[in-house]
């Protein structure tokens, strides 16, 4: 099924997905539709439909005026209504009632990007710009908004909403909560265009927004509109994934024979710490490979920006040395991954070290002590010695990696494999 043939996440979906992964990134909706946040248990992993569902019905009724909120039974008017009466509102070119809501979410998020572009000087653009790779041989002098928009979409296809989306949203909390976005999905983003603008891009910037949002009811709406379609993005195009292990068990060999990521010729992005190492596939953004390395177990007190990317992840590889055999620390280790809800795969590595006569013995332990997870025997930096065709298990980790992405509707056209 492609993207175009595949169903559109009810507003619902996309709040109750975003949960899934951490009430932070949902509470600006709550704070932008001025909600009694004590009415909601954000934390609770097992009310995320039901959180979802108060906010998307509260800001339908929201939506609505009150007559039509009456002769609706109370139930506000339909998502898609909204965000077509919020396209009108800013003049949003292609704004159209009979598109889909992804469209003119898109229409939304084109026409404020490129006015807020239009309100920069031309340092700032290019320092906002380069921020995301796009540099002064990209982007002609003095181009407007809507140009520099045909040049993001030419350079990143269908990933430039994914990252105009996460921009604007953080330019819009800028202004109203006085503070950037701090989510895992766009960390290296939000910090490199703080840095880059500076103060006085963001006054320009809430200049500009306070013009837009001339209105009590679209101060509330077009913010809360565009922040849903950031997390629309994030929820079908964000990939994370997590590979924990102690060290010396192969994890920077599961990088580069799976994903074909060379940890030791790339930095890790902005945002990462000495204890958690970060880095993109790729340049739309949207792909993160993510090494836990070390850790034994996770405490509520992690660091925290650790804990948000854990939050954060779509599929973890725990990476287990056999020669060595399970460990009450891979024990312990794999207890705490179950507690985020994400598909696990342990890769049994360094099979090609195990002497045959031990083999079916480690294996049958492992099976014992790691119950109910799905293994692969891998070795992905094998010895040429004992082996010489190439790593082993590389590609089926990769493909169960693509098929749990699948089934979460994610797309994964651009998720590289290293084989």
């Amino acid at each position: 099924m492609t993207h175009a043939q595949k169903k559109s996440l009810s507003l619902t979906e996309v709040l109750q997905r975003a949960f899934a992964y951490s009430a932070e990134d949902v509470k600006p909706i709550v704070n932008y539709l001025k909600m009694d946040e004590s009415a909601l248990n954000l934390k609770a992993k097992h009310k995320t439909r039901e959180n979802a569902e108060q906010i998307a019905d509260y800001l339908c009724k929201m939506g609505s005026n009150d007559l039509a909120t009456v002769f609706r039974g109370g139930k506000g008017v339909d998502y898609s209504e909204i965000v077509y009466d919020v396209g009108k509102k800013l003049k949003a070119p292609g704004i159209d009632s009979s598109k889909s809501i992804e469209s003119n979410e898109r229409a939304i998020v084109e026409k404020l990007f490129a006015d807020a572009l239009d309100k920069m000087s031309e340092d700032e653009k290019r320092a906002l710009l380069g921020s995301i790779g796009i540099t002064k041989f990209d982007i002609p002098y003095g181009s407007a908004g809507v140009i520099i928009i045909q040049q993001l979409a030419k350079h990143y296809g269908g990933f430039a909403l994914y990252k105009t989306s996460l921009i604007l949203a953080n330019m819009i909390a800028r202004a109203i909560m006085g503070r950037g976005l701090a989510l895992a999905a766009n960390v290296a983003i939000t910090r490199s265009i703080g840095m880059a603008l500076g103060p006085i891009g963001w006054i320009v910037t809430g200049a500009w927004l306070a013009i837009d949002l001339a209105g009590p009811a679209y101060r509330k709406t077009v913010p809360a509109v565009v922040h849903i379609a950031m997390l629309r993005q994030i929820v079908t195009n964000r990939i994370s994934v997590g590979v924990v292990g102690d060290g010396s068990v192969g994890k920077d060999a599961l990088f580069k024979s799976v994903f074909g990521l060379d940890t030791g010729n790339v930095s890790p992005v902005a945002g990462s710490t000495s204890d958690t190492q970060v880095y993109e596939q790729g340049d739309t953004g949207a792909v993160k490979l993510v090494n836990f390395p070390g850790f034994n177990d996770i405490r509520p007190d992690v660091e925290s920006l650790a804990l948000d990317h854990l939050n954060h992840t779509d599929v973890f590889l725990m990476t287990v040395d056999l020669t060595r055999g399970v460990s009450g620390n891979d024990t312990k280790m794999l207890a705490s991954l179950k507690e985020f809800g994400r598909p696990i795969l342990v890769c049994l590595n360094k099979v090609d070290l195990v002497r045959p006569s031990d083999k079916e013995k480690l294996l049958a332990a492992a099976q014992q002590r790691l119950q109910n997870v799905p293994m692969i025997e891998t070795a992905f930096d094998p010895d040429p010695r004992l082996h010489d065709g190439g790593a082993i298990g590389g590609a089926e980790v990769f493909d169960w990696v693509k098929e749990q992405l699948i089934k979460a509707g994610k797309e994964t056209e651009h998720l590289r494999k290293g084989f």
